[in-house]
């Protein structure tokens, strides 16, 4: 699986967004005794933006970064994954926020070896993964669509564990596993922004 997504990515050209600000996530993938699976975080309920969502590590990238140093330096803050334990496999295309003012960059990397991750407190209440296997098939899905100024807007969702991956986290981690041999379970809508 790992050398079809490093194929996919490297052939792939992602769509850059012009917005006021950028950010990246960082996407991690694990391999563990029953395949691939998929690193989160959920927020804490205390932080400003996005309290308890489940979400990849990541943040606004910082004057003079790239999306790849931001997502990296992110990591290594709200979990403690050291940059050099992250293979980068490459980026998908950039995502807006949910306020349109902020386009977000996926950077997928390998984790090399097992990194003991430690949640920063201040923004991670817990640190869990999800198999792709299990993200591969469609009955453990759920869709619907909102209204996104005036234009329908596709979203998904993921219950796992007593979480739900939903918003931009779920659709990157889709747009991944449709890179994989595994396949998305459905085919993602194109989505103008």
């Amino acid at each position: 699986m790992l050398d079809d997504l490093r194929a996919a990515l490297a052939a792939y050209q992602p769509r850059r967004l012009t917005r006021p600000r950028r950010a990246a996530v960082l996407v991690p993938l694990v391999e563990a005794q029953d395949g691939w699976r998929v690193l989160l975080t959920r927020r804490t309920d205390t932080l400003s933006r996005h309290k308890g969502q489940v979400a990849f590590p990541g943040g606004h990238v910082d004057p003079g970064e790239s999306a790849v140093q931001a997502a990296l330096r992110e990591a290594f803050e709200e979990v403690a994954l050291p940059p050099d334990a992250a293979e980068i496999l490459g980026s998908l295309d950039d995502i807006p926020n949910m306020y349109n003012d902020t386009a977000v960059t996926p950077v997928v990397a390998r984790i090399l070896g097992a990194p003991p991750l430690q949640p920063n407190p201040a923004e991670v209440a817990r640190i869990f993964d999800v198999p792709l296997h299990r993200l591969a098939a469609p009955e453990g899905w759920r869709h619907s669509v909102a209204d996104w100024d005036g234009r329908p807007y596709p979203l998904f969702f993921y219950d796992w564990d007593g979480e739900t991956l939903w918003g931009l986290s779920a659709y990157v981690t889709l747009q991944v596993l449709g890179m994989t041999r595994l396949g998305a379970p459905f085919k993602l809508p194109t989505v103008e922004y």
